[in-house]
């Protein structure tokens, strides 16, 4: 007997919105549009945070959200360096053990190998796995090469292709602890994109004498076997997937291409060209959900593919409205759309409100200074600290300055946190000493107290977080004029300090926003554009600045930070929007 469902097919929700959450193949009545709409997949590639450095001829492994990057060429030499990726940005893993370039990796993020390669002293048949945090050599392949191709995992491992002194077709399976050869590709070539697993592998593209192929071969474990060729022949191309859904990118033929391909067990299909046409790079994750980074020559740039009715839209720094008044060493409050900023160098007294859109002036502050620190919102901040070892404390409450119980001790280039009426303020130093204090000192709205010392000392350092959850990012020690940057992270629990996780690069002068647990640090003397987000363990890169910029006011969160004027004197305004992911309903058409 046939069913309701099979005679009158499923009833259509009548919706005044989109479903939430959205589930793929929802298909709604939307009163509001008048419209037929459903949850279909869309294509596309956005931008991520950029590597740190840039790598070319690196290999790759893992998921879009978990991925990993290893070896390559920097621009300069073969590398050891690791980076892994976390969905948001690049963090540095263990170090290989011996640099190389032009190898290939499978596996996970906390589980994968690669092997091959070359360096100075050649080809290479070296071969190492990865915990996570270090690599260990391993059994060693049988023929060494550079430029070859792999799939599978880290104990069950394809690795096909390559180039000793002449393009080559060995195959060579790996199980856990040694190499021993496979069935030979069909094919003779090198530069070759692998997917898949040992017993389900895909080799795609390459280069061999005088040609750029797409020749396509799909492996069972046994043998190779001729499959449909892409659309584009090229070599130097990146990879993921499984070999009934694969996908490749970029590459050489001979000019670097932006193309990118989608294979379903029979057939490829072109898809949305990657923002950055590159050869030399490397891939993981999925056909549906993959993660391209870096190229030739030692390429930062990192990009990611969703094929899902939830579009991504890009972290991003961009302009934002104009201070009225050209100032550096200033200070700042609030968040990107109840922004604060005041003070600069040298006795500057200007304080401006931000909307979101626009800067307009305020009372100004009782006594002008620069180099100081502020904290709190719009309508109750602090200002303290500043040019000439002030101790000089002022509130504010939405329109004007009081004076408020003086520092214990006067300095400059100090940090700050916390609220108006539970705030933070640490390290700094006293001219005409040019060394970085240890002291911090909390503020209860009327007065300061002593609390638990820094370690190291420091100055010119990012501050963000609460009284009691405080961080301290980067800044000197000693030394003036020009102090050595460090990568110091300390973490403040309402008492004492300790050492947090190191950031990626050193530097001073730099500004933080968020909270101990999830904060920006950006601009900088040493390290300019650079943007990096920290959790609360480990720092990962972030979207970098438009303007690299230094001695200027940072606020705000880690997914809505404001930027605000420079060295030298400057009024432009930068806003940074973390990554979005929005669901997108498609009309259907019956036309």
């Amino acid at each position: 007997m046939s069913t309701y469902q099979e005679l009158r097919g499923l009833k259509v929700k009548y919706l005044a919105a989109n479903p939430d959450p959205g589930t793929a193949g929802d298909v709604w009545y939307d009163s509001s549009a008048l419209a037929l709409k459903a949850f279909v997949g869309r294509a596309a590639w956005s931008a991520g945070a950029s590597m740190s450095p840039g790598q070319s001829t690196a290999s790759g492994a893992g998921t879009q959200t978990a991925g990993l990057a290893c070896g390559g060429h920097d621009g300069t030499a073969q590398s050891v360096v690791t980076q892994e990726y976390n969905g948001s940005g690049w963090a540095k893993g263990g170090d290989m053990n011996t640099a190389r370039s032009g190898k290939s990796a499978a596996g996970t993020q906390t589980a994968a190998i690669s092997m091959g390669g070359e360096n100075p002293g050649g080809n290479q048949d070296l071969a190492e796995t990865y915990d996570g945090s270090s690599w260990t050599e391993v059994g060693d392949l049988n023929t060494a090469r550079a430029m070859i191709g792999a799939a599978g995992t880290s104990t069950a491992t394809v690795a096909f292709g390559g180039y000793t002194n002449t393009e080559v077709n060995n195959s060579e399976e790996y199980n856990g602890t040694s190499w021993a050869e496979g069935d030979n590709l069909n094919q003779v070539r090198k530069q070759v994109a692998g997917a898949g697993t040992q017993t389900a592998g895909l080799a795609a593209g390459g280069f061999y004498p005088s040609n750029f192929t797409g020749v396509t071969e799909s492996y069972d474990g046994s043998s190779w076997t001729a499959e449909t060729a892409m659309n584009t022949g090229r070599s130097k191309l990146g990879g993921d997937g499984l070999q009934t859904a694969a996908m490749v990118f970029g590459g050489g033929s001979p000019s670097a291409e932006a193309k990118s391909e989608t294979y379903d067990g029979s057939s490829w299909t072109e898809g949305p060209d990657l923002a950055t046409a590159r050869g030399d790079l490397a891939g993981a994750g999925t056909s549906l959900k993959a993660l391209a980074f870096g190229g030739d020559p030692g390429l930062a740039h990192t990009e990611e593919f969703n094929n899902s009715f939830k579009v991504v839209t890009a972290g991003a720094w961009a302009s934002g409205g104009a201070l009225g008044t050209s100032r550096t060493n200033l200070s700042g409050a609030g968040t990107q759309t109840a922004g604060l900023a005041f003070g600069g160098y040298p006795s500057n007294n200007e304080t401006e409100e931000y909307n979101g859109t626009s800067w307009s002036e305020q009372n100004n502050l009782n006594t002008g200074r620069g180099s100081g620190t502020g904290f709190g919102i719009q309508t109750a901040a602090v200002m303290t600290g500043g040019h000439n070892a002030q101790t000089t404390t002022e509130n504010y409450d939405g329109s004007s300055w009081t004076n408020s119980g003086a520092l214990s001790t006067g300095r400059r280039y100090l940090a700050g946190a916390g609220t108006q009426t539970a705030g933070l303020g640490f390290g700094g130093y006293a001219p005409p000493s040019s060394a970085g204090l240890t002291a911090t000192e909390e503020y209860g709205g009327s007065s300061w107290t002593s609390g638990g010392a820094l370690s190291p000392s420091t100055f010119a350092s990012a501050g963000c977080g609460t009284q009691t959850a405080a961080l301290k990012m980067g800044g000197a020690g000693s030394g003036s004029p020009g102090p050595t940057a460090g990568t110091d992270v300390q973490e403040y629990n309402g008492s004492s300090w300790t050492t947090g996780g190191s950031m990626i690069s050193a530097n001073k002068s730099n500004q933080g926003s968020g909270t101990q647990t999830a904060a920006l640090t950006f601009g900088g003397n040493t390290t300019g554009t650079i943007n990096m987000g920290y959790d609360g363990t480990s720092f990962s890169t972030r979207p970098s600045m438009a303007v690299g910029r230094t001695y200027f006011a940072g606020f705000g969160t880690d997914t809505a930070a404001i930027a605000c004027a420079d060295s030298p004197a400057a009024t432009t305004t930068e806003e940074f929007t973390g990554e979005t992911t929005t669901d997108t309903a498609s009309s259907i058409d019956f036309d």
